[in-house]
C-alpha cells in the first residue's frame, strides 16, 4: 500500500497512509453496533405504546400501533442514513467507529473533507453495499492504489490513518508575545488561499517529529513561502516558528 504524498513547495512531508480494508471493516462494525444499540433503545422506549394501545378498542389500537411503527421506521431510516453523514461532516471526517480505530476521511490532497464530499460518498454507500455488506466497496478498496471505494472515487476522498504523534493543526492560542502587528498581519493573511496554508499546517502539526537542524531549515522555508504568497515585506522574526504560529492563529481566529 503506497503512501499518499502531497507535494508542497517547501518540501514538508505530508505523506498520508491509506487505511486498509481491515481497519475500515472494524470501524464499520463498531458503527453498526452503535446504530443497532440506538435502535434497540428506541424499541424499548416504544414498547409501552403497544401495551397502552391494547386497552383501546380494536380500530383505535390498530391505528395507534401503526403510527408508532411508522415513527420507529422513519427514525431507523434516518439513523442509518444520517449517522455517518452528519458525524463525518461535523467531526472532521470521523464517526465513532473511525475514531476508535484511528482513521478518518480526508480529501485526496490531504485537506479536511467538505460537506458536499461527505454527502456524495455517503449517497454512493448504497452502491458500495451491494450485493451484500459492502462487497462492491470491498473489491474497489482492494483494487485501487489509495484504497478507495466507489463513494471515495466519486467524492475525491480517501480514508487515512491518524498519526497519534501529530499536534493540533492550528494553535489555540499564541505561545509567545506577538512579534508582528497582528492587525496588519491579518490583512495579509486574508490573501492566502487554503492550499497556500497547507505546508504551514503540515509543518506545525508535525514539527516536533523533526530534529533540530531539519526543523529550523523547514520552518525557514515555510515562513518564507508564507511571506511571499501574502506579500509580507517586513523582515521575518529570528524564529520562523513564531511567524508561522501567528499566521495560523490569525487565520483561524
Amino acid at each position: 500500500m503506497d503512501p499518499i504524498r502531497i507535494d508542497t513547495p517547501e518540501s514538508v512531508d505530508l505523506s498520508l497512509e491509506p487505511a486498509g480494508l481491515g481497519s475500515r471493516f472494524l470501524a464499520a462494525l463498531i458503527d453498526a453496533l452503535v446504530q443497532y444499540g440506538v435502535i434497540f433503545a428506541l424499541m424499548l422506549v416504544t414498547l409501552p405504546s403497544f401495551s397502552i394501545a391494547a386497552i383501546f378498542e380494536e380500530a383505535t389500537a390498530f391505528a395507534t400501533i401503526n403510527f408508532v411503527l411508522a415513527i420507529l421506521l422513519v427514525a431507523v431510516a434516518l439513523l442509518f442514513f444520517l449517522y455517518k453523514l452528519l458525524l463525518e461532516a461535523l467531526w472532521n471526517g470521523q464517526t465513532l467507529g473511525k475514531r476508535a480505530v484511528g482513521i478518518r476521511v480526508v480529501q485526496a490532497n490531504g485537506m479536511p473533507v467538505t460537506f458536499l464530499q461527505v454527502v456524495i460518498r455517503n449517497l454512493l454507500r448504497i452502491i458500495d453495499y451491494l450485493p451484500g455488506y459492502y462487497l462492491i466497496g470491498s473489491i474497489c478498496v482492494l483494487a485501487t492504489r489509495r484504497r478507495q471505494r466507489l463513494g471515495d472515487l466519486a467524492a475525491g476522498t480517501v480514508v487515512v490513518r491518524d498519526r497519534p504523534a501529530e499536534l493540533p493543526v492550528v494553535p489555540d492560542r499564541l505561545s509567545h508575545t506577538p512579534v508582528t502587528d497582528l492587525t496588519r498581519l491579518r490583512e495579509h493573511v486574508l490573501r492566502l488561499r487554503e492550499e497556500d496554508l497547507l505546508p504551514a499546517r503540515g509543518y506545525w502539526q508535525r514539527r516536533l517529529q523533526l530534529d533540530g537542524p531539519s526543523r529550523a531549515r523547514v520552518a525557514a522555508k515555510v515562513a518564507e513561502g508564507l511571506a511571499a504568497r501574502m506579500g509580507w515585506t517586513d523582515p521575518l522574526p529570528p524564529y520562523p516558528d513564531d511567524f508561522i504560529e501567528e499566521v495560523l492563529y490569525v487565520r483561524a481566529h
